[in-house]
């Protein structure tokens, strides 16, 4: 077995493995991955995704790969094909990488979250090379069991591409000073907000964006609470985003947003739901409990940023 750069490889060469990753995760999380498994190969052909493979003669069996964008780098995918599983391979790859991304010179900043990932020793990789964590949880919910109507007094209309600033604006105000917003530099700024939303809605970033389950509640002065949807598959929605302003939070308008959601990816007949939630965040992890959803696979997300900068995790 032996490791080399993943730029020494070719899309068809790693091509393979990428097929059965994508089938991988399409049983684990319901999630069609192959436009992601495409982007990947075309990222490798353009020499814009640094890594390392591990190999078997010359087959690849397992990768991992980082890109930096805006100062950040972003470890990606982090697998193993089957029969190569539980054997280091994925963190022998993750040893290698770390470092690599923590010393490139474009970058200040490493992010990771695990969810992509088939290695069951990364926390510790993560741990020794110095970056800060919390677990999180990707949550599943059955579409055939009913949704409960609620109403909470507000008033919700679809989302439109227009809306796209109100909702940056809304993200970040109801993320400043969060866990989450420590650990992904996209809710730090409005600026970084706005990228996250155009890259949801205009450049189908989570799947293809879902125009029927995106909503948003406007206040006439600003948006109050916003959900943004997508489809993983064609039997799978997935809510991407669910925010709701900070002087309305505990007012129901959180739970309508996700009903309501709910209520439109079962009217297109789609099997499943599903999100993702850091434990920490108590208030949300309940409600969607309580709204039918259960776990499916546990993960992390893991920061870094260079010194003497600091990530200040709040209480």
């Amino acid at each position: 077995m032996r490791t080399r750069p993943l730029t020494d490889l070719t899309s068809r060469e790693l091509r393979p493995l990428l097929d059965e990753e994508a089938a991988f995760w399409r049983r684990e999380l319901y999630w069609d991955y192959t436009d992601v498994a495409s982007a990947v190969a075309a990222g490798l052909d353009r020499r814009t995704l640094t890594g390392r493979v591990a190999q078997e003669g010359s087959e690849p069996v397992a990768y991992c790969y980082y890109m930096v964008d805006n100062l950040r780098a972003i470890v990606g995918s982090l697998y193993a094909r089957d029969g190569f599983r539980g054997l280091g391979l994925e963190e022998q790859l993750l040893e290698a990488v770390l470092p690599e991304a923590q010393a490139h010179a474009g970058s200040e900043r490493v992010e990771c979250q695990t969810l992509f990932s088939t290695a069951p020793q990364a926390d510790s990789r993560f741990v020794r090379a110095g970056f800060s964590a919390r677990r999180r949880h990707y949550l599943v919910r059955d579409l055939s069991l009913p949704v409960s109507a609620t109403s909470a007094g507000f008033r919700l209309r679809p989302f439109r591409r227009e809306d796209i600033p109100l909702a940056a604006r809304l993200i970040h105000r109801s993320h400043e000073g969060s866990l989450d917003a420590a650990l992904n530099l996209t809710y730090s700024t409005p600026v970084s907000c706005r990228g996250f939303v155009e890259t949801l809605v205009l450049r189908s970033g989570c799947g293809r964006f879902d125009t029927e389950a995106s909503l948003i509640a406007d206040g006439g002065d600003g948006a109050l609470g916003v959900v943004l949807a997508s489809d993983l598959s064609a039997t799978s929605g997935h809510l991407c985003q669910v925010s709701v302003s900070p002087e309305f939070q505990g007012r129901g308008l959180g739970r309508l947003l996700v009903t309501e959601a709910l209520s439109a990816f079962q009217r297109r007949g789609l099997a499943t739901a599903s999100l993702s939630v850091t434990l920490d965040n108590r208030r949300a992890y309940e409600l969607y409990e309580q709204l039918g959803f259960g776990l499916r696979r546990e993960f992390t997300a893991h920061a870094w940023v260079r010194p003497p900068a600091r990530i200040e995790l709040p209480a």
